[in-house]
């Protein structure tokens, strides 16, 4: 045998593989030639493009005022609207009914996509917003199911009732991460030719068949040829594997255990008493366990299509569960939330100076945030806004209910998700947004939540510029005119810009490789810090670093000295060369140095101060009045300009655009700067700290002394009837003094000052001493104090 001959011998396998390819690529292009099957509703046909794509809905029923009711199909190899065939029928006698056919299944467009949970759940919670002009109720089938209790919780306003057909997510059906073999099957049916032809074998007439009588139907029989042939057409369009691909892969699980109990719409679980093994009716008792008010009802004769095998008594039990809601209005509903006006005594006494901020529900609830959304838009115009928020676990539901306010508004929302604070205000000021909105209580306890809200360059709203005009709107029932086409919601990430952002306010190379312990307090710098220390040559000691809006710690708010001895001690034990701490929503810091010693505020916003003269040589550094001597000391014996403030974020943003600041900072952790859209930021004041103490060469402890030469007393709150008269007395009693009114009353000698103000909030006098010797400092505390309380 020659060369030639032992060349073409060794092509026959090839040839042999080639043959076979192309062998099963025309089998499977035959087999996509299937005729698709036609809507198997036979109501009215709603186009939908959806993020680029064709999505498929079938609308039936009467809009007669009634609870309308979006279906939403199971998740499965030809899931779609087929299975409700029966149901929908039979429940829009009495309202209507629109079914949705996910993206990727059905009859809906069926690209190569990434699909995921999150994936559909937006598509339901759209839907809402698209095809509803008010309330509605959700039902949906297995992984639909799931799907749809995560958008109750978004759309909370807008979904009064809920109800569950077999619904998975829960007790280890398909709520469990994906195992290796589920990975390998869905990389399988992924692959583009070895794929199709496996789906292809899977989606077979008896493999389907016998799928059919095993696994979803109680009796065999109710598998009728016409059901396979449905079945079979829907998994041989072009791109039908691609959702079984995820689906077998794991991709698509659920667990809902984290999103039940926060769900507010009544919850209605259908099950069949001859539910396979796998997925019995004992399983919707987890449900009932899980939601806040919820019932079961089972149908014997019945497996895992109880609405199909008992169609007329599954839409029975829909109808009288559903009736309920119907007296809380149906789709009129919107026309009265758009009218219903609130006196200013129902609206909560939750509007703040800087921001809206009480307990949920209870002050604060979807309501209200859906209302504020609305307003928001109808007060500043915006027609674009950045909502992110908190880890407190009522986080989610209110910002899904302000982006829906926002988006009926006309207003498009682009969700940036879990983050801190001062990457809310960065990306409205780097992505050129006109509005920001940051779900969050910051400092406060578990219970609470709250809204920081900002117009374009990040310029926060205060009462006088624009809470108290949203306040006022939503008390008259002004909430502005519902968009004839709504905003859309579309989600970015934005951390790794926003930590690559924080350390142009640095050299990264010149930072030192501290070892630096740092206490997250469950708060949002869990998630920040590692993206920016990521960069730096530091070793990060880790307290506290799990998201955890219940603040299992302690509380996150580092300004009480409490709230800092996990830390003190994690620096001391662990030999760190600092320490530091953030709040709840991560906007303020406060350093310790390597014994432990707390350091204020007012020192960091010294040190920052320090390191800014550095680069911009002779410019205004701002701080305010409650700010230790020591500060415009430092500022001008650096070549700075020292201007003093007010204390309060939005009044010294003000001034520090007014005036061309470069840097600002307060006793109470916020830091401000210009070429951070003159927004506050704990990330970057401790990294400008971290390279003071890198050009210092010495510990923290010796770089601050020099500087923290006098006496402190802090801030003591004390309760007062009259606020102006104690002033006077104040005033008439240190007569001798120089006094100003600034804010509040600022009484000053060459060696001691104090200054009192009233709150903001509440009845009471803030007093703050300080003196150059501990004697001097204490003496003319107490002094002041007789008087307050006198």
């Amino acid at each position: 045998m020659g060369p030639l001959d032992r060349f073409r011998k060794a092509l026959r396998p090839l040839g042999a593989v080639a043959g076979l390819t192309g062998a099963a690529a025309l089998v499977n292009r035959s087999l996509r030639n299937v005729t698709p099957p036609s809507d198997p509703l036979g109501g009215a046909r709603l186009p939908w493009r959806w993020r680029g794509y064709e999505i498929f809905a079938t609308e039936l029923g009467p809009h007669n005022g009634a609870l309308p009711l979006l279906f939403v199909h199971g998740v499965y190899a030809g899931g779609s609207s087929y299975e409700f065939r029966k149901l929908a029928p039979l429940l829009a006698r009495e309202r209507r009914v629109v079914a949705l056919d996910l993206l990727g299944c059905g009859l809906s467009e069926m690209p190569n996509v990434d699909y995921t949970a999150e994936l559909f759940v937006e598509q339901i919670v759209d839907a809402i917003g698209e095809f509803f002009a008010g309330p509605v109720g959700l039902v949906g089938a297995s992984l639909g199911a799931a799907y749809c209790i995560r958008a109750a919780l978004r759309a909370q306003p807008r979904v009064r009732r809920l109800v569950a057909l077999c619904p998975a997510g829960l007790a280890g059906d398909f709520d469990a991460e994906p195992t290796i073999g589920q990975r390998a099957a869905g990389a399988l049916f992924r692959a583009p030719l070895a794929g199709e032809t496996a789906f292809n074998g899977f989606a077979s007439r008896p493999s389907l068949r016998w799928l059919l009588a095993r696994e979803v139907y109680a009796d065999a029989a109710s598998v009728t040829p016409e059901i396979v042939d449905h079945y079979y057409a829907l998994t041989h369009r072009p791109g039908a594997r691609y959702v079984p691909a995820q689906f077998a892969g794991g991709a698509l699980n659920a667990d809902v255990a984290r999103d039940l109990p926060f769900v507010d719409a009544p919850l209605l679980v259908l099950w069949g008493e001859d539910a396979p093994k796998r997925r019995p009716a004992s399983t919707a008792g987890e449900f009932v366990r899980l939601a806040r008010d919820a019932r079961v009802e089972t149908f014997a004769a019945a497996g895992l299509l109880p609405h199909e095998e008992r169609a007329e008594a599954a839409a029975a039990s829909i109808a009288s569960f559903v009736s309920e809601g119907d007296e809380q209005g149906g789709e009129s509903a919107a026309e009265d939330r758009n009218a219903r006006p609130m006196s200013l005594a129902s609206v909560p006494d939750i509007f703040k100076s800087y921001d809206v901020r009480g307990i949920y529900p209870d002050q604060l609830g979807d309501e209200l945030a859906y209302a504020i959304g609305r307003a928001f838009v109808a007060e500043t115009g915006a027609r674009s806004i950045a909502v992110g928020r908190d880890m407190r676990p009522s986080g989610e539901a209110l910002s899904a209910a302000f982006a829906r306010g926002a988006t009926e508004a006309g207003a498009d929302v682009t969700d940036i998700g879990l983050v801190s604070t001062d990457a809310l205000y960065f990306a409205v000021g780097k992505y050129g947004f006109a509005g920001g909105v940051m779900i969050t209580a910051s400092h406060n306890p578990a219970g609470y939540n709250g809204l920081k809200l900002t117009r374009d360059r990040a310029q926060a709203i205060s009462l006088e510029t624009g809470l108290a005009a949203i306040r006022d709107r939503i008390a008259r029932g002004d909430l502005g005119p519902l968009a004839a086409t709504p905003g859309r919601i579309s989600k970015r990430d934005v951390l790794d810009e926003f930590a690559a952002h924080c350390l142009t306010f640095i050299d990264p190379s010149a930072i030192k490789p501290f070892r630096i312990a740092i206490d997250a307090g469950n708060g949002m710098a869990g998630l920040t810090v590692p993206y920016v220390f990521k960069h730096l040559p530091c070793e990060v000691v880790p307290l506290y670093f799990e998201l955890d809006g219940t603040f299992p710690n302690h509380p996150a708010s580092p300004i009480e000295p409490e709230n800092m001895v996990d830390l003190q001690k994690a620096v001391r034990n662990g030999g760190c060369d600092l320490g530091a701490a953030f709040d709840g929503d991560a906007d303020r810091m406060f350093i310790v140095d390597e014994k432990g010693g707390l350091i204020g505020g007012d020192l960091v916003t010294a040190l920052v101060a320090i390191n800014t003269l550095r680069h911009y040589p002779g410019a205004k550094i701002l701080y305010n009045l409650i700010c230790s001597r020591s500060v415009p000391e430092q500022i001008e014996k650096h070549g700075g300009v020292a201007l003093r403030s007010q204390v309060g974020h939005s009044l010294i943003k003000k001034t520090m655009r007014d005036e061309d600041v470069v840097f600002g900072g307060e006793h109470s952790g916020h830091f401000y700067f210009r070429d951070n859209w003159f927004a506050d930021s704990g990330m970057i004041a401790l990294l400008q700290c971290l390279e003071v103490f890198s050009n210092a060469g010495k510990p923290v402890s010796e770089v601050i002394a020099p500087i923290d030469a006098r006496f402190r007393s802090g801030e003591i709150n004390t309760r007062v009837d009259d606020i102006p008269r104690k002033l006077e007395q104040l005033e008439a009693h240190f007569a001798g003094a120089q006094i100003d009114h600034l804010d509040g009353v600022t009484i000053a000698y060459p060696d001691w000052w104090l200054n009192v103000r009233p709150s903001n909030t509440e009845p009471l006098l803030r007093l703050n001493v300080e003196g150059d010797t501990q004697e001097l400092m204490e003496r003319h505390r107490d002094e002041a104090l007789a008087l307050i309380r006198s």
